[in-house]
């Protein structure tokens, strides 16, 4: 279905829907652009509809970004720049590049979040250098064992008949110490390779690792490499503090609440308990809410609400902590506790975080499974809008 509004946008609408279900899609132009009908009619037919699918857990931790992550934009907390890659199990850190030649291309986590890696490119150079940094399980408290763990995996790997020219060595760190190295060249088509160097550092717990790469016989092959390798700065006795794990929570966030739990995590057991650091309240407030949201969605109810009381304890003020009880009150059927929970959150509503709005309980998932219940669902539209 097409409709032109009175403004003039025109927007084309497809509907499915089985059950009590419904799948509405719309797409319509940027302002002051003109909506491409066939396009747009192409674009809705590649879209399908089933009403047998069975949403996963992954799934399900998406869907509250549609919460978490518009509340999280609305916050205010004064932006830091993520210049440490960390793990949120214990001490590491690699500096990341600050050069403005090094673009980031990519910031995420692999291996339930315990892997952390940012990809960085240099447009100029043509080379790209990838950081990561994990827990050492090779079993030997060195930068060789990391690298055996790293590169046996690839060896062993489904690109292994595309891998040749395969070397080992050592580097200097640059502070008196050695990095274990590897190299090879890799097959991307027909004659063209790319070139593929690695560099290590480890102990008994961390490892630390760049991957630098640029496609094979181009002039000044080696130092561009040679240049990439030297932005590598780890420090595995570095203790990660509250504002780097936010920092990274923050970002993975967006991709995945589930990756980002753990960091938040870290950075909550950072923050000291009795702190008028409003920063450092405002970070807590954020990272409680979002771990309390995530065990929720997992199902994991004892949990939840495990860490929303004991952020009653410390920050009482606080409207989402109550509110998040709520919500756990009513996915166990329990409406008196479920209406004392959120009359205490809407009371303390004017503690927002300047910028955030208090959630709509009519519209909320949770809550809605007490509508039946019509004395609570008239008490749930009585509550006060922001």
């Amino acid at each position: 279905m097409a409709l032109i509004y009175p403004s003039g946008n025109q927007v084309i609408y497809k509907y499915a829907g089985t059950g009590d279900q419904c799948l509405v899609i719309q797409v319509y132009a940027d302002k002051g652009s003109k909506l491409d009908l066939t396009e747009a009619s192409a674009l809705l037919d590649r879209q399908r509809y089933n009403p047998q699918y069975v949403p996963t857990t992954d799934d399900v931790l998406r869907y509250t970004t549609i919460r978490g992550g518009q509340m999280l934009a609305s916050q205010t907390l004064p932006a830091k720049t993520t210049k440490m890659l960390v793990t949120w199990y214990g001490a590491g850190g690699i500096l990341l590049p600050t050069d403005p030649a090094w673009k980031l291309n990519l910031l995420t986590a692999y291996d339930n979040a315990g892997r952390p890696s940012a990809q960085f490119k240099n447009n100029a150079t043509d080379v790209v250098a990838s950081f990561l940094i994990f827990e050492n399980l090779s079993g030997k408290p060195t930068a060789e064992g990391c690298r055996k763990d790293v590169i046996d995996a690839i060896l062993k790997g489904d690109s292994r008949p595309l891998i040749s020219n395969s070397a080992e060595g050592k580097m200097s760190d640059g502070h008196g110490g050695t990095f274990a190295t590897a190299s090879h060249l890799t097959q991307i088509s027909g004659a063209a390779h790319n070139h593929d160097v690695f560099a290590f550092a480890g102990d008994k717990k961390t490892c630390a690792e760049i991957h630098v790469s640029t496609v094979s016989g181009k002039p000044d092959e080696d130092k561009r490499l040679a240049d990439a390798l030297a932005l590598f700065h780890p420090d595995l006795t570095y203790r990660p503090e509250s504002s780097d794990y936010f920092a990274l929570a923050s970002t993975f966030h967006k991709e995945s609440i589930k990756m980002a739990v753990p960091f938040f995590d870290a950075s909550l057991k950072d923050i000291p308990p009795n702190t008028t650091d409003l920063d450092l309240i405002t970070r807590r407030r954020i990272a409680t809410d979002n771990i309390v949201i995530a065990l929720g969605m997992m199902g994991n109810l004892k949990n939840s609400r495990a860490y929303a009381e004991r952020a009653i304890k410390t920050d009482p003020d606080y409207p989402l902590n109550y509110y998040n009880l709520a919500c756990a009150d009513a996915e166990q059927n329990n409406t008196a506790d479920a209406k004392l929970h959120l009359q205490q959150a809407f009371d303390r509503r004017a503690n927002v975080i300047p910028g955030e709005k208090m959630p709509d309980p009519a519209t909320d998932d949770s809550i809605l499974k007490l509508k039946n219940d019509k004395a609570f669902w008239a008490f749930v539209q009585s509550l006060p809008e922001n």
